[in-house]
């Protein structure tokens, strides 16, 4: 599962991505991502399949963390996959010999507090998150009273 505990406990606020790594201070990473930043940006400036193989593993990077955090919908929040590819490539450029599941998760971390929460659609999803927020107090009723 990536680096998907580690980095969760860094998006979600710590001060370091070693909060969720094992006792030893490592964690697994697989794929594309387990590279460094100079791997990242030698990629991106081959463009191509080697470049698409980073884009990919990121997208399904994100899309882990947007099904594993609760109450978020879309980490990027507001700004696109392209300028998050830019935030990474600038970030990787300043530490080239940083892994580059570090730089995912500095960026993750900047961004977090800028998540979409709901989906954008009309599907009555405000009203289902205070619904559920209801459901998890009990001896209170909708209008927060108690009963």
């Amino acid at each position: 599962m990536f680096v998907s505990a580690a980095l969760l406990a860094f998006a979600l606020g710590g001060s370091q991505p070693a909060a969720a790594r094992d006792v030893n201070g490592n964690y697994a990473v697989f794929g594309t991502g387990s590279g460094d930043c100079e791997d990242y940006l030698e990629a991106r400036y081959r463009g191509g399949a080697d470049e698409l193989l980073y884009v990919e593993w990121t997208a399904g990077h994100l899309s882990a963390y947007n099904l594993l955090l609760d109450n978020t919908y879309n980490l990027l929040g507001n700004i696109t996959p392209f300028d998050f590819m830019a935030r990474l490539d600038a970030w990787c450029r300043q530490h080239r010999d940083q892994p580059f599941t570090v730089a995912v998760a500095y960026q993750l971390e900047d961004l977090f507090g800028d998540r979409r929460n709901l989906a954008p659609s009309g599907d009555g999803g405000w009203e289902n998150w205070i619904e559920q927020l209801g459901a998890g107090r009990e001896g209170e009723n909708r209008q927060g009273k108690t009963d």
